[in-house]
């Protein structure tokens, strides 16, 4: 993969990164369906990081263990994620 692919790579992973923090430090100061699309949105970003994580883990951009690392959080950060999203469905 080329270098400048690879850094690109790097950027949009930081990037969503930053966005799934700004969209959860929002979603505390909300209540209720503000809160519910705002925890939605961080939902897809975090689907969108997962995709990112793959892709460089596939174009060998990160190595085998930090990808079942990083893999292994983001399966955390996601069911921690899916609870906060069925406490402001009310379910």
């Amino acid at each position: 993969m080329p270098k400048k692919d690879r850094y690109t790579l790097a950027i949009r992973l930081e990037q969503t990164t930053l966005e799934i923090l700004e969209l959860l430090f929002l979603a505390r100061t909300k209540t209720g369906a503000g809160k519910l699309l705002i925890l939605n949105k961080a939902d897809t970003k975090l689907q969108l990081l997962k995709l990112f994580v793959r892709l460089s883990a596939e174009l060998k951009s990160i190595p085998a263990g930090t990808y079942a690392d990083l893999e292994g959080r983001l399966l955390e950060i996601g069911r921690i994620l899916g609870s906060w999203l069925k406490t402001a469905k009310g379910l």
